[in-house]
């Protein structure tokens, strides 16, 4: 058949097809312009559909019994369910199926990442490296879920005050304005305003309103709740006689308060977006790196394989876990209050054993010892539970497993480069643009090296009997060139020998050891010096706080200080144990009490604060103290965004450093040096060849 008639039958076959779809295409028009058709479209769209993320949650819902029932897996979905539990307390099912979706999406992300470390390296080091890093990032994207669905509540919180401010101009009820305000707002708030109506209505109001404070998501619904309790319970001002709305002025600094908030997250999430997986990515990119450096130069081979490499490497270890837990701190807007209340509950069981504590109480200082005060400073500062037992018993760990882990690296350093010895990279014999036949030689060369030098490394005789073997075995070898000088070649094979039998545990690494463990005793004192800097940044931003707080408190003309710091102990995360001490201790006298506070704070605006509360709480009225806070409160806001800006610059600074530090560190310690050090050893040759002529 003709190429002319094979054209023509292609061409008439398409025509058909397309005549055919064309009559199908009308039928299908026609059948839709049909009124029954249509009817059905309209009614099959007023039924609910579900979403594709619905469909996830149930999928979710129905793993969770599964997921908990899995050793390792169960403490994981608790932990994931501990931090929902505050976002949707009262909705089980939804806290049910956000824990496992989460769970199930670090489970497969940790899988994933796991299984590409057995496809895209060999090295076991790497793929443990790989896979603790999948834990991390695990850690990581849960933040950043569990971040973004604090925001978007903090949004809805916000809509959700402006519908109340709404209906209460309408209303002038509390309950009321709640319950309709709920019907407008997102499914995630308007449970929360569901139960302070629910509040305002029961039997005993106080004590729900009590039991709501524990499962409150945030600071802003405590506030909300609070406020319209005490409206609901006394009453707001006579707005009828022209007075000024507590409850209404109340909700628009509740709602400033929130839109900081906001901003605050934002930015800071805008400035570091990103910043995690470009100081991960360099983990996956040590192989590689190597793999190109050995492939182009094999000389190379010999530097990742010394002890100056293998040491650069723990190095670079070092830096990739330092920047990776200051990113995982810098990214933090609030605290942790669970872990907080969790921290150092392991090292007290450990304490329980007789023997760990009589250890432990060798060192700890006595009660009356200054060094005693010194730390209890230190902890107090940093906002950290440890008893000082805990706290030295987390030193004498920290110590013990660095001297153990620099005693391992150690001896695995040497067993390395033993084998380095023995087995050297073959590319750097058989390597270059050599023919067949030559690198065929050349393999015989390696072969017959490595045979030698194990044979010399057994037997035990002097340098001169090792000279005299090597140049019997090398006789008539004819992958060695005749015009190879017999005793340079010996004199090199002796020095791998010699290398290899030096490679043995020094005096002076145990020194290094030793001198290790001394600084791992100390680390957990940097870790509080870092808390307690990190403290300071926030501690501002919590005054602030307070001082808005109390501003609206004083307007009620039956509050007392007590309940002013009862509100300001709710509100709190950083002076949470401070300002209940100070309430524990306010019975048996305000002033002193309050007096405590500031002791204990140490902080210069908090302290101006508790002036206040002490005037007011024996002098003069409540609202007489805070009666010019309103008058300053634009110079204060003003104050309060300069100090975000600050300290969103130094996050924003320190989070680029820390992010981009494991990449300039992989260049210059993993590929800048290699070379450097090929460079050294070619100039060396050099010289010898010079020397020579």
């Amino acid at each position: 058949m003709s190429l002319q008639s094979m054209m023509l039958i292609v061409l008439v076959t398409s025509g058909i097809l397309l005549a055919v779809l064309l009559v199908l295409l009308s039928m299908v028009q026609h059948k839709l312009k049909g009124t029954q058709y249509q009817e059905q479209r309209r009614l099959k769209a007023l039924l609910p559909t579900r979403t594709k993320d619905r469909r996830w949650l149930e999928q979710a819902h129905k793993a969770y019994p599964v997921l908990d029932e899995l050793p390792v897996i169960k403490k994981l979905l608790h932990r994931m369910r501990a931090r929902l539990t505050i976002l949707h307390a009262g909705n089980e099912i939804m806290i049910r199926s956000r824990a496992a979706a989460l769970t199930l999406m670090i489970i497969t992300c940790i899988l994933l990442i796991s299984l590409l470390s057995f496809l895209w390296t060999s090295s076991w080091v790497s793929r443990a490296t790989i896979m603790l890093v999948s834990i991390y990032l695990g850690g990581i994207l849960s933040d950043l879920f569990i971040g973004r669905l604090v925001k978007q509540m903090l949004y809805d919180q916000s809509s959700m005050i402006l519908d109340i401010r709404h209906e209460y101009h309408q209303t002038h009820m509390v309950q009321v304005s709640l319950e309709n305000s709920a019907e407008r707002s997102k499914p995630m708030v308007a449970m929360h305003a569901r139960q302070i109506a629910g509040i305002l209505a029961a039997v005993d109001p106080e004590d729900e309103l009590q039991r709501y404070y524990e499962v409150a998501p945030n600071r802003y619904m405590k506030q909300l709740a609070g406020v319209s309790y005490k409206i609901g319970e006394y009453g707001d001002a006579d707005i009828h006689k022209g007075e000024r709305s507590i409850y209404l002025s109340m909700l628009g600094n509740i709602r400033e308060e929130i839109h900081m908030d906001i901003n605050r997250r934002e930015r800071i999430d805008r400035l570091l977006y990103g910043i995690v997986f470009v100081a991960v990515s360099p983990v996956f990119m040590l192989d590689p790196i190597r793999k190109w450096a050995e492939g182009m130069f094999p000389i190379v081979s010999n530097y990742y394989n010394s002890a100056w490499g293998l040491y650069s490497l723990i190095l670079l270890y070092i830096t990739f876990i330092v920047s990776f837990i200051a990113l995982r701190i810098l990214k933090g807007v609030d605290e942790d209050t669970q872990s907080i209340k969790d921290e150092g509950k392991w090292l007290n069981r450990l304490l329980k054993n007789k023997w760990i504590y009589k250890v432990t109480d060798k060192i700890t200082p006595a009660e009356h010892d200054p060094v005693h005060f010194k730390v209890a400073g230190k902890l107090k500062d940093a906002n950290s539970g440890l008893p000082h037992h805990a706290y030295y018993l987390q030193k004498i760990l920290a110590a013990t497993g660095i001297f153990l882990l620099a005693v391992i690296i150690q001896f695995s350093i040497h067993t390395n480069i033993r084998h380095n010895l023995l087995y050297p990279n073959v590319e750097i014999t058989t390597g270059g643009n050599q023919t067949e036949s030559q690198r065929m030689l050349s393999e015989e060369r390696y072969a017959f090296e490595h045979s030698l030098i194990g044979d010399l490394i057994a037997k035990d005789i002097t340098p001169d009997q090792m000279l005299l073997y090597i140049q019997e075995q090398a006789e008539n070898k004819p992958f060695l060139q005749n015009s190879l000088d017999k005793n340079a070649y010996a004199a090199q094979l002796m020095k791998r020998v010699e290398q290899y039998h030096r490679e043995y545990y020094k005096w002076y690494e145990l020194l290094l050891a030793f001198g290790l463990a001394a600084l791992g005793f100390y680390l957990p004192d940097a870790y509080l010096i870092i808390r307690t800097q990190l403290r300071k940044w926030e501690m501002q931003n919590e005054v602030d706080g307070f001082n808005t707080l109390s501003m609206m408190l004083s307007q009620f003309p039956n509050i007392s200080v007590y309940e002013i710091i009862e509100w300001l102990h709710r509100y709190s995360y950083i002076f949470e144990r401070q300002l209940l001490r100070c309430m524990l201790d306010y019975e048996a006298g305000g002033w002193d009490a309050i007096e405590k506070l500031k002791e204990d704070a140490r902080f210069v605006p908090l302290e101006r604060l508790a002036d206040r509360l002490q005037v007011a709480a024996d002098l003069i009225p409540v609202k007489k103290a805070f009666d010019d806070m309103d008058a300053e409160r634009a110079f204060a806001m003003d104050q309060r965004k300069e100090h975000y800006e600050k300290v969103i610059s130094r996050k924003s600074t320190l989070g680029k450093m820390f992010g981009f530090l494991p990449m300039q560190a992989t260049f210059t310690l993993y590929l800048l040096l290699p070379f450097v050090y090929m460079a050294f050893q070619q100039l060396g040759d050099l010289t010898v060849v010079t020397g020579k002529m």
